[in-house]
Protein backbone atom coordinates (compact mmCIF):
# COMPACT_ATOMS: atom_id res chain seq x y z
CA UNK A 1 0.00 0.00 0.00
CA UNK A 2 1.28 3.14 -1.19
CA UNK A 3 2.29 5.75 1.59
CA UNK A 4 -0.69 8.26 0.77
CA UNK A 5 -3.34 5.46 1.61
CA UNK A 6 -1.33 4.65 5.21
CA UNK A 7 -1.84 8.51 6.20
CA UNK A 8 -5.97 8.08 6.06
CA UNK A 9 -7.32 7.03 9.36
CA UNK A 10 -10.15 8.95 9.56
CA UNK A 11 -12.60 10.00 6.29
CA UNK A 12 -15.31 12.09 6.26
CA UNK A 13 -18.26 11.38 3.89
CA UNK A 14 -20.59 14.42 3.09
CA UNK A 15 -24.13 13.08 2.51
CA UNK A 16 -26.75 15.64 0.47
CA UNK A 17 -29.34 12.60 -0.15
CA UNK A 18 -28.81 13.11 -3.93
CA UNK A 19 -28.86 10.14 -6.21
CA UNK A 20 -24.98 9.64 -5.67
CA UNK A 21 -25.29 9.42 -2.21
CA UNK A 22 -25.50 5.80 -1.77
CA UNK A 23 -22.77 5.30 -4.37
CA UNK A 24 -20.38 7.73 -2.50
CA UNK A 25 -20.78 6.07 0.66
CA UNK A 26 -20.06 2.50 -0.64
CA UNK A 27 -16.76 4.11 -1.95
CA UNK A 28 -15.85 5.54 0.86
CA UNK A 29 -16.54 2.67 2.88
CA UNK A 30 -14.68 0.37 0.53
CA UNK A 31 -11.68 3.43 1.05
CA UNK A 32 -11.89 2.76 5.03
CA UNK A 33 -11.77 -0.41 4.75
CA UNK A 34 -8.59 -1.01 2.99
CA UNK A 35 -6.96 2.21 5.17
CA UNK A 36 -8.70 0.82 8.41
CA UNK A 37 -9.50 3.81 8.60
CA UNK A 38 -13.04 5.13 10.90
CA UNK A 39 -15.35 7.35 9.27
CA UNK A 40 -17.53 11.01 9.76
CA UNK A 41 -21.03 10.78 7.72
CA UNK A 42 -21.76 14.60 7.47
CA UNK A 43 -25.22 15.86 6.22
CA UNK A 44 -25.38 19.81 6.11
CA UNK A 45 -29.17 21.34 6.54
CA UNK A 46 -28.80 24.61 4.29
CA UNK A 47 -29.16 27.91 5.68
CA UNK A 48 -31.28 28.60 2.49
CA UNK A 49 -33.84 25.72 4.11
CA UNK A 50 -33.97 26.90 7.75
CA UNK A 51 -34.39 30.37 5.96
CA UNK A 52 -37.50 29.14 3.79
CA UNK A 53 -39.18 27.26 6.66
CA UNK A 54 -38.78 30.54 8.90
CA UNK A 55 -40.57 32.87 6.23
CA UNK A 56 -43.11 29.98 5.52
CA UNK A 57 -44.06 29.39 8.80
CA UNK A 58 -43.91 33.56 10.16
CA UNK A 59 -46.33 34.55 6.74
CA UNK A 60 -49.22 31.97 8.45
CA UNK A 61 -48.35 32.71 12.23
CA UNK A 62 -46.34 35.75 12.83
CA UNK A 63 -43.56 35.45 15.01
CA UNK A 64 -43.78 31.64 15.94
CA UNK A 65 -41.15 29.94 13.79
CA UNK A 66 -39.44 27.95 16.75
CA UNK A 67 -35.53 27.35 15.30
CA UNK A 68 -34.53 25.29 17.88
CA UNK A 69 -38.05 22.77 17.29
CA UNK A 70 -37.29 22.67 13.83
CA UNK A 71 -33.81 21.87 14.26
CA UNK A 72 -34.37 19.18 16.48
CA UNK A 73 -36.72 17.79 14.70
CA UNK A 74 -34.71 18.10 11.21
CA UNK A 75 -31.62 16.47 12.57
CA UNK A 76 -33.69 13.34 13.97
CA UNK A 77 -35.46 12.89 10.65
CA UNK A 78 -32.09 13.29 8.79
CA UNK A 79 -30.40 10.73 11.80
CA UNK A 80 -32.85 8.17 10.45
CA UNK A 81 -32.57 8.95 6.78
CA UNK A 82 -28.95 8.11 7.22
CA UNK A 83 -28.99 4.86 9.25
CA UNK A 84 -31.20 3.84 6.26
CA UNK A 85 -28.94 4.66 3.90
CA UNK A 86 -26.22 2.79 4.95
CA UNK A 87 -28.32 -0.45 6.09
CA UNK A 88 -26.95 -3.38 4.19
CA UNK A 89 -23.98 -1.56 2.79
CA UNK A 90 -20.95 -4.09 2.60
CA UNK A 91 -18.00 -4.16 4.82
CA UNK A 92 -20.08 -1.15 6.79
CA UNK A 93 -19.99 -3.45 9.86
CA UNK A 94 -15.95 -3.46 9.96
CA UNK A 95 -15.75 0.38 10.23
CA UNK A 96 -16.05 2.96 12.66
CA UNK A 97 -18.65 5.61 11.75
CA UNK A 98 -20.02 8.61 13.58
CA UNK A 99 -22.88 10.58 12.29
CA UNK A 100 -22.80 13.94 12.17
CA UNK A 101 -25.89 16.73 11.01
CA UNK A 102 -25.25 20.57 10.83
CA UNK A 103 -26.60 23.37 9.89
CA UNK A 104 -25.28 26.41 8.13
CA UNK A 105 -24.22 27.04 4.81
CA UNK A 106 -22.90 23.63 3.53
CA UNK A 107 -19.08 24.46 1.97
CA UNK A 108 -18.52 26.38 5.39
CA UNK A 109 -19.56 23.47 7.38
CA UNK A 110 -18.04 21.13 5.42
CA UNK A 111 -14.90 22.75 5.97
CA UNK A 112 -15.64 23.34 9.51
CA UNK A 113 -15.93 19.81 10.79
CA UNK A 114 -13.52 18.47 8.29
CA UNK A 115 -11.35 20.62 10.72
CA UNK A 116 -12.80 19.96 13.93
CA UNK A 117 -13.00 15.81 13.47
CA UNK A 118 -9.69 15.86 12.29
CA UNK A 119 -10.39 13.65 8.92
CA UNK A 120 -7.35 13.37 6.74
CA UNK A 121 -9.89 12.43 3.52
CA UNK A 122 -12.75 13.97 2.23
CA UNK A 123 -15.18 11.91 -0.04
CA UNK A 124 -18.64 13.67 -1.84
CA UNK A 125 -20.84 13.09 -4.44
CA UNK A 126 -20.63 14.66 -7.89
CA UNK A 127 -23.46 17.20 -7.43
CA UNK A 128 -26.05 17.58 -4.98
CA UNK A 129 -29.73 18.63 -5.35
CA UNK A 130 -28.75 21.93 -6.25
CA UNK A 131 -31.03 24.40 -9.03
CA UNK A 132 -29.25 26.25 -11.88
CA UNK A 133 -28.04 29.40 -9.60
CA UNK A 134 -26.34 27.55 -7.78
CA UNK A 135 -24.46 26.37 -10.96
CA UNK A 136 -23.75 29.77 -11.78
CA UNK A 137 -22.66 30.66 -9.07
CA UNK A 138 -20.20 28.18 -7.82
CA UNK A 139 -21.38 24.27 -6.59
CA UNK A 140 -20.28 23.48 -3.15
CA UNK A 141 -18.11 20.76 -4.61
CA UNK A 142 -15.97 23.62 -6.48
CA UNK A 143 -15.63 25.26 -2.93
CA UNK A 144 -14.67 21.98 -1.13
CA UNK A 145 -12.06 21.76 -3.76
CA UNK A 146 -10.43 25.03 -3.58
CA UNK A 147 -10.41 25.05 0.05
CA UNK A 148 -10.41 22.11 1.46
CA UNK A 149 -7.21 21.75 4.17
CA UNK A 150 -7.02 17.73 3.20
CA UNK A 151 -7.45 15.81 -0.09
CA UNK A 152 -10.88 15.40 -1.37
CA UNK A 153 -12.44 13.34 -4.27
CA UNK A 154 -15.70 13.62 -5.55
CA UNK A 155 -17.30 10.30 -6.39
CA UNK A 156 -19.29 9.43 -9.82
CA UNK A 157 -21.72 6.60 -10.13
Amino acid sequence: MDEQAKKISKIMVAIDFSVYSRDTLEYAVQTAALTDARMVLLNIINQKQIDAMEKAVNAEHPNRFDLAKFLGEEIDRRKMKLKTLIKGIPMLDDVPVKIRIGHGVPHVEILEAVKRENVDFLVFGPKGRTDFKEFLFGSVAEKLFRHSPVPVMSVRS
